[in-house]
């Protein structure tokens, strides 16, 4: 997997089950290097149809209109300084960024530490694995 940047062999393995992402994998301009990420979903789409869906190659653009693209990242908190797992909304990836600041507003983002409390800078749809606290 030395091709795929982003790429982390457990990590995928817990995401394979999340019931509101699908992992992904795209480029910028050139078929190399690999980019690992995740279309994220908080509208209640049943994604068991959507799979179904692409296995029968009919998938259409309106399956993905509530999806936004994200990527797992590690960050601090600026205030309790623990570092937290999470999916955090990729905002220079081209697929939907032409609707990504309708999908943002649609979309339930973590604005808030799950530790402190203190706002996030980053917009977040979801915290992963554990988190450590200094």
């Amino acid at each position: 997997m030395g091709d795929i940047v982003g790429f982390d062999f457990f990590e995928d393995q817990e995401l394979q089950e999340h019931p509101r992402l699908r992992r992904i994998l795209t480029t910028l301009v050139r078929p190399k290097p690999l980019f690992y990420g995740v279309l994220h979903w908080s509208d209640g789409s049943v994604l068991l149809e959507l799979d179904r869906k692409v296995l029968q190659s009919i998938v259409d653009d309106d399956d993905f209109a509530g999806a936004v693209v994200a990527e797992p990242r590690t960050i601090i908190c600026p205030d309790c300084q623990a570092q937290l797992r999470v999916l955090a909304v990729d905002t220079g990836q081209a697929i939907f960024s032409s609707t990504l600041a309708e999908r943002l507003r649609k979309h339930e983002l973590k604005a808030f530490c799950p530790i402190c409390g203190a706002p996030l800078r980053l917009p977040i749809v979801e915290f992963l694995g554990p988190t450590l606290v200094p």
